[in-house]
């Protein structure tokens, strides 16, 4: 039997009114709200440095098989590789113009034909072109660079070098 005593003394227990409750739970969701919204820019920042990173690799590569190309263009026509020599300038498109997508070289030389339908692929292929290629008749050393609209002044342009 438990004394009558022990019962008056627990204490009673009343139940909070709800004006001492009210806007608790809305905080919590605020807050939770906020962490969420956080997070969702977090993984949103990081989607966009990830697009950007994957755009400049995609002209990078492509700067590098361009480059490659006009080598292996200079390669097959070894015989006159000073004619592929260009000096420091934008890459210039069809006519001197922009890109021309339908592109069909001159009857020229064989050199002219390859540095025009070059220029013009280069020109369609990366923003702002700038090529140099230089060629170096005493050691057969032929060296192409090509810059471009990086977007990035810390990236340098692609230089490929090679003996013929």
């Amino acid at each position: 039997m438990i004394p009558e005593n022990a019962l008056t003394m627990k204490r009673r227990v009343r139940p909070v009114s709800m004006k001492q409750q009210s806007g608790l739970g809305l905080i919590e969701i605020l807050i939770t709200v906020l962490v969420l919204g956080i997070g969702i820019l977090g993984v949103a920042s990081t989607q966009v440095v990830s697009l950007q990173m994957n755009s400049q690799s995609q002209s990078r590569s492509q700067a590098v098989l361009l480059a490659e190309d006009l080598l292996d263009r200079i390669r097959a026509n070894s015989d006159n590789p000073d004619a592929y020599a260009l000096g420091q300038g934008d890459a210039q498109g069809a006519d001197g113009g922009d890109c021309d997508t339908s592109f069909v070289p001159a009857n020229a030389t064989v050199a002219a034909n390859d540095i025009a339908a070059w220029e013009n692929s280069l020109a369609c292929l990366l923003p702002e072109a700038q090529r140099t290629v230089a060629v170096d008749i005493v050691t057969n050393v032929v060296t192409v660079t090509i810059d471009w609209d990086q977007n990035d002044q810390a990236m340098n342009p692609v230089v490929v070098r090679t003996q013929i």
